[in-house]
């Protein structure tokens, strides 16, 4: 049982490996945004966001991997968040001001 375990634990280790950007960034790239905050959740891990489409009005939710290091105080209802489809860039627009977040991949941010 013990040699079990122990094949186990090293299969897992060999099976990590360090994170390729350019391939993580394929994961983003075909994404598009255009969503007008109603409420949202952001915490390390996700960015949960439920709103509507500023065009059409239909109810949307955006539910993604947070890769641009916002947190919790980032939004507020009435906020628009934009990501065009082929960037990696975040803008959230504001009542009076237009931020703009870079994506991030191990830990710098990527272009």
């Amino acid at each position: 049982m013990k040699i079990l375990t122990g094949l186990i634990v090293i299969l897992i280790l060999f099976s990590c490996k360090e994170v390729d950007c350019n391939d993580v960034k394929q994961a983003f790239y075909p994404d598009e945004y255009n969503l007008i905050v109603n409420e949202s959740n952001i915490d390390l891990t996700w960015i949960k966001i439920n709103g509507f489409t500023p065009i059409s009005g239909e109810r949307s939710e955006i539910m993604v991997h947070n890769n641009w290091k916002l947190d919790s105080n980032t939004f507020e209802q009435g906020d628009t968040i934009m990501k065009r489809k082929g960037t990696l860039d975040l803008t959230v627009h504001k009542k009076d001001t237009t931020l703009l977040f870079n994506w991030y991949c191990r830990g710098k941010p990527y272009k």
